[in-house]
């Protein structure tokens, strides 16, 4: 009798425990989709898959601080343009770099450089896969799974978080604020980009947004390495386009 007592007390709290994990995801895959509506809804989300934005801010990098401002090009998911204008010393230096989902190169002042490294496209395409994940597109899909990380204070800001898992990718963690739904905050973890070696705890936090063609886009955008910030920029102009054509995309 105790036996069969034990077996049914075991069976008991395992159903109690599928009910709270369904109840759980169910709250997450709500919360997820009240953020997506806040953002401007699944359709227009899904609709802008290009964007171009123009930039300036300061990067801190090797006990440097150092001013830049540029413009960006970006089709989602592999597609991406970047022209960097910055200030060293008093000397003015163009950089531009793109991603056409196999293949990364850099133009230095003038000079183009491929970059075929395996570890350095994976970790590229790795990178395009979080940025798509903080966009919000199709979030709701089953293809994800979402996970609750409960509350936390962001920059005095009351937030509730949710951790994006796919088989094959890193998982994405994502703090909205609990009165607006507007995405606070994304993280990874990845190779550190100011680094040789290593990886870093990367952070975005996301600020001042406003409607732009019906979507809620910050205007304002921090990129912390391991708690320490190394990007800090303030969006000039910003568009979506439901596809870039491919001229945006061409190399110098």
């Amino acid at each position: 009798m105790l036996r069969t007592c034990s077996v049914l007390l075991a069976g008991l709290a395992m159903v109690a425990w599928l009910e709270s994990a369904r109840a759980q995801d169910d709250e997450t895959r709500t919360l997820v989709i009240n953020a997506m509506k806040a953002h401007g809804g699944k359709e227009a989300l899904k609709k802008h898959l290009g964007a171009q934005a123009k930039y300036k801010g300061v990067v801190e990098t090797m006990g440097m601080t150092i001013k830049v401002d540029g413009e960006m090009f970006h089709n989602y998911p592999d597609r991406m343009k970047n022209i960097i204008n910055i200030e060293v010393n008093g000397q003015n230096l163009t950089i531009q770099q793109g991603y056409d989902g196999k293949g990364l190169w850099i133009s230095v002042m003038g000079m183009l450089m491929e970059k075929k490294e395996k570890e350095l496209i994976d970790e590229m395409k790795e990178n395009a896969y979080c940025e798509m994940v903080s966009s919000l597109v199709d979030l709701d899909s089953k293809e994800y799974k979402l996970s609750p990380l409960g509350e936390m204070k962001i920059k005095d800001q009351d937030t509730v978080g949710v951790r994006v898992s796919k088989e094959g990718k890193r998982d994405v963690n994502l703090w909205f604020d609990k009165k607006s739904n507007m995405l606070v905050k994304s993280e990874f973890r990845g190779k550190d980009p100011f680094g040789d070696t290593g990886e870093a705890n990367q952070e975005k936090y996301y600020a001042k947004y406003k409607a732009v063609q019906g979507v809620q886009t910050p205007q304002s955008l921090e990129v912390h390495n391991d708690g320490k910030k190394i990007v800090d920029l303030e969006i000039l102009e910003f568009r979506y386009h439901e596809r870039l054509d491919e001229s945006y995309f061409t190399r110098p």
